[in-house]
């Protein structure tokens, strides 16, 4: 790297050395439904070995008028300012593999110069795959199981994969224009988007981070353990019950989502790829 590199290394640390198989990306998008990726990367530095490998320079990456931090004004003075970063950890799984966690904001700026560095990373790990986790708020009800999108840089990399969406425009995030670009440089690279009900965007869905972290370990081998988040799971799905039953309006609303659910899953069953039903509620409905 050369002395002006947005990626600065701990002092302790020679990234010559570092040689791991997988690198997992949880750089938040305009989205992060549920939390989800929030979630994983609490999860991860909380129940397995770690240390951080270093961090990216965010004072040049961000936009701080664009995507102002959050902070705390408390009786007489501020504090609490929660400064945006972006850091690449080396963990180690259950059975003793180690993998890169590439987490944090999404930067706002500087984008192609910052993949290049990450591309840097890759090639100088000798990183054979790199994962992309993220999540989208969907209209689709709690009480299914999670949904789970999957895209590569080649579709050998998702064998037997059952696309939802057809061909589509959409406005580009920093996760998916590094899927393309390190795609477009020969490595290999998997994205999986967890479906969140629309209705729990905003809230903790710990389901959705079970998903993403089982599909990770199902392409990649790795032995994540997810028991912790399994309780929080349990204890969520326990008090979004108890709100519906206060709510007729909202009780509704789960109700024919899980018949449009159902219907749309019969449609693909014996149509294929089909488009989604109609009469969807919006996110504000």
């Amino acid at each position: 790297m050369t002395d002006d590199a947005l990626f600065v290394s701990e002092p302790h640390v020679d990234l010559r050395t570092v040689r791991v198989p997988t690198m997992v990306v949880t750089i938040t998008g305009f989205l992060d439904a549920g939390h989800a990726q929030h979630q994983i990367d609490e999860h991860l530095v909380n129940t397995l070995p770690h240390h951080r490998l270093g961090h990216f320079d965010m004072d040049r990456l961000i936009d701080y008028r664009g995507q102002r931090p959050a902070m705390v004004f408390d009786v007489d003075h501020v504090c609490d300012y929660e400064a945006p970063a972006m850091e690449v950890h080396h963990v180690v799984d259950e059975s003793g593999r180690p993998f890169m966690l590439l987490s944090g904001n999404e930067p706002d700026l500087r984008w192609e110069r910052l993949i290049a560095e990450i591309r840097h990373l890759v090639d100088q790990a000798e990183i054979e795959k790199v994962i992309i986790l993220g999540s989208i708020p969907m209209p689709v009800p709690h009480t299914r199981p999670v949904g789970l999108s999957r895209h590569a840089s080649r579709p050998d990399l998702i064998p037997g994969n059952e696309p939802q969406f057809g061909r589509m425009g959409l406005s580009a995030s920093f996760p998916l224009v590094l899927e393309q670009r390190l795609g477009e440089h020969g490595i290999d690279v998997i994205g999986l988007t967890a479906h969140v009900p629309h209705y729990l965007a905003q809230s903790d869905y710990p389901d959705a981070a079970i998903t993403l972290l089982n599909g990770f370990s199902q392409v990649t081998g790795h032995t994540v353990p997810v028991s912790d988040l399994a309780v929080r799971a349990s204890l969520t799905r326990a008090q979004i019950g108890a709100e519906l039953e206060q709510s007729a309006e909202a009780s509704e609303l789960v109700h024919t989502l899980e018949q449009q659910y159902d219907r749309f899953q019969e449609q693909r069953a014996t149509q294929g790829l089909a488009s989604a039903p109609e009469d969807i509620p919006t996110g504000d409905d």
